[in-house]
């Protein structure tokens, strides 16, 4: 059993194993105590509606408006985190001069912007729903490169600097610092990846925009009473985390298999 357990291949498929039993046991749990006007969907009925859910072209749809939304944030987040989380850890000075805006923007709640942005784009417009995910995924970006930046090691620069013989700085950077960072950026992707679906779906069940997404999918079945499509959607949501995460190990083991931790 021990050796079993230290196969990471091993662990990983009984993890698979584990999570219907533990999804099993929260729903009998759930409708053992739940009141008896509310009683909670069976599991063998949640996970057939679940699997039905993937043939119809409504739920097909609104999956792929919320992937559209999450891969737009997601793109801008990375882009624009990673340049600005640059310009500022490269320079101790600007950083500290922007420190206390970019903690000031932290402790706001997206949900608080809602308005603001509604104003200038509409509560409808297709964009407002990645427009709000980008503010804290970006954010999250810019944190753990600057991070990233500040924790390398300068001995591992200088050595590179005397050994090439070259003062130039994009050859330090491309050469030594950008690796040094390369396990931030993943560890913030991820990060932020989480944190942009938990919002964009929480957007999408408020009714913003124009699309209906998976959120907004689980509202409407929530008003129509049918629970066990409501549970089915939020597995859905669960789902679609799980493999996105997994693709970007996968991705973060190949591309930053030096780092020591990976998450």
């Amino acid at each position: 059993m021990n050796k079993l357990l230290q196969n990471p291949k091993s662990t990983s498929s009984l993890g698979f194993i584990l999570l219907p039993i533990i999804l099993i046991l929260l729903c009998t749990l759930a409708n053992i105590f739940a009141p008896a006007t509310l009683q909670f969907p069976k599991p063998l009925g949640i996970f057939q509606d679940l699997l039905q859910s993937f043939t119809e072209q409504n739920v097909l749809s609104a999956l792929g408006n919320t992937l559209f939304a999450l891969f737009k944030a997601m793109c801008l987040s990375l882009f624009f985190g990673v340049l600005i989380g640059l310009f500022l850890g490269l320079n101790k000075n600007i950083w500290n001069l922007s420190q206390p805006t970019i903690d000031f923007f932290r402790s706001i709640p997206v949900t608080f912007l809602i308005p603001a942005v509604a104003l200038l784009i509409g509560v409808t417009s297709a964009n407002i729903v990645w427009i709000l995910a980008t503010y804290p995924c970006l954010l999250i970006m810019i944190f753990n490169v600057r991070a990233g930046i500040s924790k390398q090691e300068p001995e591992r620069v200088h050595s590179f600097y005397i050994i090439s013989g070259s003062p130039n700085i994009f050859q330090r950077f491309f050469k030594v610092t950008f690796y040094e960072i390369l396990p931030d950026i993943f560890s913030g992707f991820r990060i932020a990846l989480s944190y942009c679906i938990v919002i964009i779906t929480v957007l999408e069940y408020m009714r913003l925009g124009n699309k209906t997404g998976i959120g907004g999918l689980i509202n409407d079945e929530l008003q129509n009473l049918n629970y066990v499509r409501v549970y089915a959607l939020t597995f859905i949501i669960g789902i679609l985390g799980f493999v996105l995460n997994k693709a970007i190990e996968i991705v973060q083991q190949k591309f930053a298999h030096w780092a020591v931790n990976l998450d």
